[in-house]
């Protein structure tokens, strides 16, 4: 069974570790952070390099938080 962090409320269905390490990466406000990163016109694979997180749980948060970069 896997075990969910209950603080991370406004984060989708993740696994602990995987809550922990979005967290750990961008940090108390991970929603805000993810968006500046959008706004600096960075695509997921970018943004997961650069962050260490796989670019599929960036995408996956972006669409979490409707965070929509430029097309």
């Amino acid at each position: 069974m896997s075990r969910r962090l209950p603080c991370a409320a406004r984060l989708p269905t993740l696994s602990m570790d995987d809550a922990y390490r979005v967290l750990q990466a961008l940090g108390p406000m991970p929603a805000q952070a993810l968006a500046a990163m959008v706004d600096y016109g960075l695509s997921d694979s970018e943004i997961g390099r650069y962050y260490s997180l796989p670019h599929d749980l960036i995408k996956t948060l972006r669409e979490h938080w409707e965070i929509v970069g430029e097309e």
